[in-house]
């Protein structure tokens, strides 16, 4: 039996700024469905809750947006491989599936041996919120370790 499930595993996560706009835009709107509601409750009125039922559509597609390309995009590195979570799916990869791995325009491209690529785009520039090389560097030195270590 392996001790591989005592390695630890790695995560990024969309950080900086594009995580707390992703936190802050819905939070306004859900405060404006909030205020358009009450508005609607005081005086009863088919234009106030026209208008309070654009806010709760637009408070909720907003609000899924940001969860789906925001707070779902992540991705994970552990001795089970790599996981890479984008807006659109979900990709997994083992160690031995993956041939290079380099910095990309849109984040961290892993090549397959196949000739395909996965890109995580938890690591691009926009998601980082801090320097992209920094995080990139991060994830190598993972997989560096890894590597090292025979997983």
């Amino acid at each position: 039996m392996s001790d591989r499930s005592a390695a630890p595993v790695v995560v990024w996560r969309v950080g900086g700024a594009a995580r707390a706009a992703g936190f802050l835009l819905p939070a306004v709107l859900g405060v404006k469905l909030l205020v358009g509601w009450a508005g609607w409750a005081l005086s009863p009125a088919v234009a106030t809750a026209r208008s309070a039922g654009l806010d709760s559509g637009l408070a909720v597609g907003v609000g899924l947006f940001c969860w789906w390309s925001i707070h779902r995009v992540r991705l994970e590195v552990g001795p089970d491989g790599i996981v890479a979570v984008n807006p659109w799916g979900t990709h997994r990869l083992r160690p031995d599936e993956v041939a290079s791995v380099r910095l990309g325009a849109w984040g961290a491209e892993f090549h397959h041996g196949d000739g395909f690529r996965t890109t995580a785009y938890a690591l691009s520039e926009l998601a980082a919120g801090t320097s992209q090389a920094r995080r990139f560097a991060e994830l190598r030195a993972v997989l560096n370790a890894g590597l090292e270590t025979g997983d």
